[in-house]
Order: structure tokens, then sequence, then C-alpha cells
């Protein structure tokens, strides 16, 4: 936004009678501390509210709401230690909350506008802590059961990117190996699921015979034969990723030394399904050697569960937030497997269960 568009923005806010639960008005504040609670509590409030933004305005009078000009500037500032306020404020707060410093030049002098995010996939922490706003004051979250419930109901109602329907896109754009694939997949799925081992074999027959739409619409991949974006990721040639531009569909694994320096590296593209057995197969799984107690002779396994590796993967695809862009990584140390994506669980640490 460009000055007048803030000045525009500062005198909305200034004419609502109350500050109100995603607006605060401050003269000089400058604890760090303090700023990152109010990012916390006006990022939930603003997200119960249904509000698409949530604002921290420095250099007005919260009574009156009258422009004094503030001294402060965010861009200078220091949190804890001499790490930068906006670096630090990040930093500490989990999910990474999504704000903005804005800095307006004013007659009565500089306006400071914090520009904060509604909480999109979980309450934002500070510091571990949970902060929500109850009419203008600033408590924490968990201290209100009736408002974290709420919260929560409301961050779970979000669309479902994965399974929208993706215009133009047919059973051609399918990859026939990675359909037989998730055939194979999804029989298991149905025997692990059925607890009468006689029927096992029937099921096993009845997934062979279905036809493709049949099996796509039994596997949810499909809905009543048109493709959705899971389809497409999970089983989409290589070709067909434009239809999910601009989600980047790759995997990257990535080998490095014990100087952090990359080695080799290696991007997958679609379909997910196969791709995430290609990036199993470039792991280097060593054996490594181990002594059981109550022996003196030692058993060779492996350094990483199998089961493991994979869960940890396909975690990865489930849980990728595709519309940020960004794509799912797999960094093999000497010593650990590192996974990382752009998504993440609800709620998003252990820590909070």
């Amino acid at each position: 936004m460009d000055n007048q568009e803030l000045l525009e923005l500062l005198e909305r806010l200034r004419n609502r009678t109350q500050e109100g639960a995603t607006v605060e008005f401050k003269s000089n504040l400058r604890d760090p501390s303090e700023i990152g609670q109010y990012i916390s509590a006006l990022a939930n409030s603003a997200a119960l509210e249904g509000a698409s933004r949530a604002w921290v305005i420095w250099g007005v009078k919260d009574d009156t709401h009258e422009v004094v000009g503030t001294s402060f500037d965010p861009f200078s500032a220091k949190g804890e230690g001499s790490q930068s306020l906006i670096m630090w404020l990040q930093k500490m707060t989990t999910p990474k909350a999504d704000f903005t410093f804005h800095a307006a030049r004013h007659a009565m002098g500089t306006v400071v506008m914090l520009e904060i995010h509604p909480a999109r996939t979980a309450p934002i922490a500070f510091q571990n802590i949970r902060y929500i706003r109850i009419d203008s004051h600033k408590t924490k979250l968990g201290e209100h059961s009736d408002k974290e419930a709420r919260l929560w109901d409301v961050l779970g109602q979000k669309e479902d990117w994965s399974g929208e329907l993706v215009p133009g896109a047919s059973l051609d754009d399918l990859d026939p190996q990675a359909i037989e694939m998730a055939r194979k997949r999804f029989s298991e799925y149905l025997i692990k699921s059925e607890r009468d081992a006689e029927r096992h074999e029937q099921i096993r027959q009845e997934a062979a015979s279905w036809d493709v739409p049949t099996l796509l619409n039994k596997a949810r991949l499909t809905k009543q034969g048109r493709i959705t974006r899971s389809a497409l990721l999970l089983l989409g040639r290589d070709e067909s990723a434009h239809f999910l531009a601009p989600a980047d569909t790759k995997i990257s694994w990535i080998l490095r030394d014990a100087r952090n320096a990359t080695v080799s590296s290696q991007p997958l593209s679609l379909p997910l399904l196969l791709s995430s057995d290609k990036v199993f197969s470039y792991i280097r799984n060593v054996p490594v050697e181990h002594m059981p107690d109550g022996t003196l002779f030692p058993t060779a396994v492996q350094q990483y569960d199998p089961w493991v590796i994979r869960e940890a993967l396909h975690n990865c695809i489930a849980h990728q937030d595709y519309r940020l862009g960004g794509k799912i990584n797999v960094v093999e140390h000497p010593d650990r497997l590192v996974f990382s994506n752009l998504g993440q669980f609800i709620p998003p640490s252990v820590e909070w269960m």
C-alpha cells in the first residue's frame, strides 16, 4: 500500500467507535514480547471474527483516537538479543504468523501500522502460549475454553483444495502404472479393514475386476468420474502438472555430506504415488551393527526403519499445503534424514496436545 492508501485506511480504523477484537491503538508500545502477544491475540481474533485483517496502530491514542505520531521504528528495533524485531517475532510465533509493518507519513507524525493476517490452519501462539482478544483486552486463549473450541471449529472449516475438480482434465491425463499401483494399494487397504479372512480373496478379485472409473470413484480420487486435484497429484502424468499450477508438485531428494555441502540431488515429479517409491530407493539405508541385550553377537539392522521413512514421506505428501507453491524436500545427511514441506499438523506440535 502507498502512503495515501495507508492514510485512508487509518481514517477508517480511527472512525470506529471502539477498538474491538481486531484493532489495537498504541502511542508507543515497544516491548517485543508484548508485541508478539498482540500478534497472537489479534491473528486468532481475526480468524474467530471472520475478519480479513487485524491491526496494531502506533502513534494513535487509544481513548480519543487522536493521531500523535510515534518514534517507534519496527525496521530497526531489536527483539530479545541482537536479532531484528521482525525476524525474532517470526521465530517466536507458532505456526509462523503472517504480518507486515507499514509506516505512514501523517501530518501529525509517523504512524506505524502492523497488518496481521488471521490464523489459517491453527491458533497462533507466541512463545508457545496462545492469546485472544476479549473485547479490547488481551488474554490467554486457554482461559476461555468456549472461544478456543469455536476457534478450532472455524479453522477446521477450510476449503478442500485437493478435493476440487480440475476442469479439462480426463482419465487420459493419468499414468497407467500409477493407476495399477493405486489398485494394489486400495485393495490392500480394503483387505486390512476386513476382519473376516475368508473374504480377503473375494475383495482382491473384486478390486482386480473394476474398470478405472469405478476404481477411482471407490477410492474417492474422482467425483462421479471427474478428475480431482488429488487424482492428478497421486496418479497424474508428468506432463499433466500444468493443471495444478502454480502448485509445485515435485519431491526433491538431496544428499549432503558432513559439512552440509550438497553431494547429489534428484527432483521427482508426478505421479507422486510412484515418486515416493523412487525417493525411498535413493535413500542410502545402510546396515549398522547393533548389540542386543543378553548376547555377545552383534546383529545387523538398517539405519532407518523403512516403515518410518515411508510414513514420514506419505505424511509430507498428505499434509503439504500446495497453495503455497513450495515443494517437498527429503534431505539425507550422514546421520539423519530431514523431511520438510509447507504443511503442518493440527495441532502443530505434540506439546499442544
